[in-house]
């Protein structure tokens, strides 16, 4: 499912940025700080403190309407 959500977030692309300034695979916003950065290990562990460890992925607009499904 992760791998599914960062291609429906950024195409797969390392250094994708959202119109609100969100950054890498998982478009992590810059609200988190650091935590949002175009590093792939860092947008990784990002998106595992985010989403706490894979089991909710809720924060992310792709899940939420389902347009993650398929992708891989």
């Amino acid at each position: 499912m992760a791998a599914e959500i960062a291609m429906a977030e950024s195409s797969g692309r390392q250094f994708a940025t959202g119109p609100f300034g969100e950054r890498g695979y998982w478009q992590i916003n810059t609200n988190h700080g650091s935590l949002s950065t175009y590093d792939p290990l860092g947008n990784a562990k990002a998106a595992i403190v985010i989403s706490d460890n894979g089991a909710n992925w809720h924060p992310w607009t792709t899940f939420l309407t389902g347009a993650y499904r398929g992708r891989c």
